[in-house]
């Protein structure tokens, strides 16, 4: 028998998705209120209690990915299983694991929403920034790359090669963490936009090799708000994707966003490593910019690289074309999906827009 009184309670549970959309539909129209009430109160708060992310360099994440996984194939089997032994009540306990099911659906996406996603909906970085973003000419593009062909030669003369000229140096996860941490601090100080001082450490994913596989480079996890990165990338990508990943803790969910404090965190850095690599990173976006713009300045330009900055990208390009295959698709398309899901129009291509906010940067200098 059906207890009708237990299963209508059990689906008040179900509430929480027309309350998630309804919350959702106020935060798209009305990013300043999400700005000043969650974004910079409710969420901070929220986040710094979750006790996961306060165990150094062990990924929960990683631990309900696959854990998780593995003890829902068995208990479907089981479930399966049961079923077709059953003679009667089977209906039953079909409607029965559904609605357990649309419950942990229901509370998964609030709860998603209120430890982090709201801050989609937030103010665009540009606004709280005041960077004037509008669109550009090529001779401001071509200008931004010129200027960072010289930054990040510059940045990276003083830093250690390989014999075949890559990145030599090659910090650890404790050290890596510090120039982080160190850096987030001097950003906080120095007044750059943004920064709430949200203290934080970006944990490597022990299947990095196979996150590789499936094109990811770094995962920013709000249920334990977890940073974790992939720690098999090449140098010097490791320090600016971590950076991006406490960008994510510090409640910027947008990719260009992330990026660009990524970016604007790590050349403000006194460490040596992270400002080649923030520097290396708005290159590899703007030189595919301009590379889509006008490939014969790409190429021009692309000549005025010292040999180690262009022994880096291509170490780099070679790295990711060794997991090029139908996974690595997949999981893009499915990110892309994601990132539109959340109100970023433009997909996986968001991440470009970080030129836009470089470029309102150089306007203003």
């Amino acid at each position: 028998m059906i207890n009708v009184k237990k299963y209508l309670l059990n689906m008040l549970w179900l509430l929480f998705i027309p309350a998630t959309f309804i919350l959702l539909y106020l935060a798209e129209n009305n990013p300043a209120i999400v700005e000043n009430i969650y974004s910079t109160s409710i969420y901070p708060v929220a986040a710094m209690i979750l006790p996961f992310q306060y165990l150094p360099y062990f990924s929960f994440f990683e631990l309900l990915l696959y854990g998780g996984s593995v003890v829902l194939i068995v208990f479907f089997v089981r479930f399966i299983i049961r079923l077709v032994r059953l003679k009667e009540n089977r209906l039953h306990r079909v409607l029965r694991l559904a609605q357990r099911v649309l419950i942990v659906l229901a509370v998964g996406l609030f709860l998603f929403n209120f430890l982090w996603g709201f801050n989609y909906y937030r103010q665009p970085y540009s606004e709280i920034a005041g960077l004037p973003v509008h669109p550009s000419t090529s001779n401001e593009l071509y200008a931004l790359c010129e200027d960072l062909v010289r930054d990040t030669n510059a940045a990276r003369s003083i830093l250690p090669s390989n014999d075949d000229g890559t990145l030599a140096a090659r910090p650890t996860i404790t050290e890596l963490n510090t120039m982080a941490r160190r850096a987030y601090e001097k950003a906080l100080d120095d007044g750059v936009a943004g920064v709430i001082g949200v203290r934080s450490n970006a944990k490597p994913l022990l299947s990095s090799y196979f996150f590789s596989y499936m094109g990811i480079a770094g995962v920013y996890f709000p249920y334990t708000a977890e940073p974790n990165f992939n720690n098999h990338i090449p140098e010097p990508t490791r320090g600016s994707v971590i950076c991006h990943e406490l960008a994510h803790r510090q409640g910027f969910a947008r990719e260009d966003e992330a990026d660009f404090l990524s970016y604007a965190v790590c050349v403000n850095s006194d460490d040596p490593y992270l400002r080649y690599a923030g520097y290396f990173l708005a290159l590899s976006h703007a030189m595919n910019r301009l590379y889509a713009d006008d490939r014969d300045a790409h190429r021009a330009l692309q000549q005025t690289y010292t040999g180690e900055v262009l022994a880096d990208a291509r170490a780099k390009q070679e790295y990711w074309r060794m997991f090029e295959g139908p996974l690595e698709e997949r999981i893009t398309n499915m990110n892309d999906s994601y990132l539109k899901a959340q109100n970023q129009e433009d997909g996986v291509k968001s991440y470009g827009r970080m030129v836009d906010l470089m470029l309102a940067q150089k306007r203003l200098a």
